[in-house]
């Protein structure tokens, strides 16, 4: 019987193919994670709707549908009908938009869940599949993914860009980053209504690392404790403010696999927050 020679070529395309599939794998596991997070948070935003409470306050009125006048004003708890409407319509009104954001989030991580079965079909290059990235375009990208939201809520956007060179780097990676940015500071600038909201956006090089883009997202938001600056990446719930850091642990380890850096800065409460992603212009490959 003869023997069956496998070449060192053949053995090492194996190996290559073995963790291309293992790669594609992760993404997908990673995307799926925030698929499970996204709909969570919608499936609890819905039960939280007071939907009941329209009914109710339907039926009062129409139970003195014949003098309504006299009910809204002279009744004691009909006079309170006008103030809880306007409770509710406002409640209802913040619900309604943080479910939408999680919508557009839901729906960009489907994308990308269909992104990974049709590139996860074919083979990828050593670190996975790169792009040759505009830094400007693909942050405004992340902004368009959540315009409604900016629009309903009155949030100036502000564009501070530097010209800088193009990146060589995985995109499907860097998109989520961004998005999740972005939705973070939306989320912090909710209920922050006192003061007129703006978010800016910065892109220049990076001035402390030569071959480095800095991108930088800015609001005006609610702000983030001192005591609660170290744990804004970590997998930990941080209590009250979980719900305004959205998939930040993903984004740093992301951040990390792409050869750079997240941080962020706030003052404290009710000062805002910047979040800073340092990247490489040119992702050498030959460090991977």
């Amino acid at each position: 019987m003869g023997t069956t020679t496998v070449f060192p070529r053949e053995t090492e395309m194996s190996s290559a193919s073995t963790q291309a599939g293992e790669s594609v794998f992760h993404k997908m596991r990673n995307v799926l994670n925030s698929v499970h997070v996204s709909a969570g948070l919608i499936n609890h935003q819905l039960r939280e709707f007071h939907v009941d409470d329209v009914g109710r306050i339907a039926d009062m009125l129409e139970a003195h549908e014949d003098n309504v006048g006299w009910y809204l004003t002279q009744d004691p708890k009909g006079k309170k009908i006008a103030h809880f409407l306007g409770q509710l319509g406002q409640e209802l009104g913040h619900k309604h938009l943080h479910t939408l954001t999680e919508l557009t989030t839901l729906n960009y991580y489907l994308e990308q869940l269909e992104s990974l079965f049709t590139t996860g079909q074919t083979p990828e290059r050593d670190g996975g599949h790169k792009d040759t990235v505009h830094f400007t375009v693909v942050l405004d990208e992340a902004v368009m993914a959540h315009q409604g939201d900016l629009d309903r809520m009155g949030i100036e956007v502000a564009r501070e860009y530097c010209s800088v060179g193009e990146g060589i780097l995985e995109a499907a990676r860097l998109r989520p980053i961004l998005v999740n940015l972005i939705r973070n500071a939306i989320n912090a600038m909710r209920e922050a209504t006192a003061r007129a909201q703006r978010l800016v956006l910065h892109v220049l090089p990076c001035p402390d690392r030569d071959g480095f883009v800095r991108l930088q997202v800015e609001d005006t938001g609610r702000g983030i404790a001192s005591d609660c600056l170290t744990q804004v990446f970590s997998p930990q719930q941080l209590g009250a403010q979980a719900d305004l850091l959205p998939n930040l642990h993903t984004s740093a380890i992301a951040a990390k696999d792409l050869g750079g850096s997240l941080r962020v800065w706030s003052d404290g409460p009710n000062q805002g927050a910047i979040f800073t992603l340092d990247l490489p212009v040119i992702h050498m490959e030959e460090k991977r």
